[in-house]
């Protein structure tokens, strides 16, 4: 039986914690929080979004009882949820490649019909995790790659050459051409909504850590801009360069140190996507090493109308004959209603001609 998260479940979720997966690198990097905190966090801060945690409970006569938990995390201001945490590991045996499946089976339907278009994950690469995310329906569409600076590398000596400022709401439409100009068709398309993730939104309760936004403004257009994570155990930067000024990423990248020395001491983790050339090249200049590589999935959720339509369907008034011209022109019919002698209500349709 999978259930949502209740009350009552608290000691078998802090139980299950222990023997997990947690999926969000970057938040187990810079300001990582319990299953358990996230989940009374979900429940009594933000519960119009629906349940988050769903705990699997079953006894199978071949592995005894199985234990299991998934938790989604919905982003700010979007239909969209990631999945962030998977419980038990692959590697603990007793059925747990079932329990994944029969969880994230369970969480895409329930998720679907809370109107969530999408669902995201971040998974290591070429692992049993990634297999069992394929099998339900998730399609791998970027890999992202983290490198951690050298904890020798003295960041307040730098002096940086580039001139940012601090991001603005008006600089939305700006920020996504950037995003548009940079990132693949096929990962826009992957991402949907997504797309406003380099959106900034006020300080809410339960958000873990503190996003700070800055913008490099040439003639009047950001080519680049420049996100900084600072959290209880370290920042996490991620850049977007526009590809004609690719020459300024080693200036780019000189200015997000500088912004992290006020804790000169906190470790400082980059992040960037394979599709972001040259960054595998410019980032050891500057003292990071490669850390870790996840791959980014994503299923497309079909969202189930509860609701009846009242409006009608338009009829296909006309088609071409066979031997027409290959272009089709579709015309609606559109119709107008009289009064008759008798009363009663008489309607003449009108049907628009195709040219063709």
């Amino acid at each position: 039986m999978i259930r949502s998260f209740h009350l009552r479940d608290s000691r078998l979720v802090a139980r299950l914690q222990k023997a997990g997966t947690p999926l969000d690198i970057e938040e187990q990097l810079t300001h990582p929080r319990s299953p358990l905190r996230s989940v009374f966090l979900d429940t009594f801060l933000s519960p119009q979004s629906g349940p988050s945690t769903f705990i699997l409970n079953h006894k199978d006569e071949q592995h005894g009882k199985q234990l299991g938990l998934a938790q989604i995390r919905t982003r700010p201001g979007r239909p969209e949820r990631d999945v962030v945490f998977m419980s038990p590991t692959l590697n603990s045996g007793n059925g747990s490649h079932a329990i994944w499946q029969r969880l994230l089976t369970h969480l895409c339907v329930q998720t679907a019909e809370s109107g969530t278009l999408r669902i995201y994950a971040r998974l290591p690469l070429h692992t049993d995790e990634l297999q069992i995310f394929k099998n339900v329906g998730f399609v791998e569409y970027s890999q992202e790659h983290f490198y951690q600076l050298d904890p020798s590398v003295d960041r307040t000596e730098i002096r940086p050459q580039l001139e940012l400022r601090l991001q603005q709401a008006s600089d939305g439409w700006g920020l996504q051409k950037l995003y548009a100009t940079l990132t693949p068709r096929a990962v826009q398309n992957a991402e949907g909504l997504a797309q406003g993730q380099w959106e900034l939104y006020g300080r809410r309760w339960g958000v873990q850590g503190r996003r700070t936004g800055y913008v490099w403004e040439y003639d009047g257009d950001i080519l680049g801009a420049l996100h900084i994570r600072n959290g209880k155990r370290g920042y996490s930067v991620r850049t977007l360069l526009h590809p004609d000024a690719l020459d300024k990423a080693e200036a780019l990248c000189q200015a997000a140190l500088r912004l992290t020395a006020t804790k000169p001491k906190a470790p400082v983790y980059f992040a960037f996507r394979a599709y972001e050339s040259g960054w595998q090249h410019i980032l050891p200049m500057f003292g990071f090493k490669p850390l870790t590589s996840q791959v980014l999935v994503t299923k497309p959720m079909a969202v189930r109308i509860r609701e009846k339509s009242t409006k009608l369907i338009p009829a296909l008034e006309a088609s071409p004959t066979e031997g027409a011209a290959s272009t089709t022109i579709i015309s609606h019919a559109k119709s107008k209603t009289t009064v008759s002698k008798n009363g009663s209500p008489h309607r003449r349709r009108k049907t628009t001609i195709p040219v063709l």
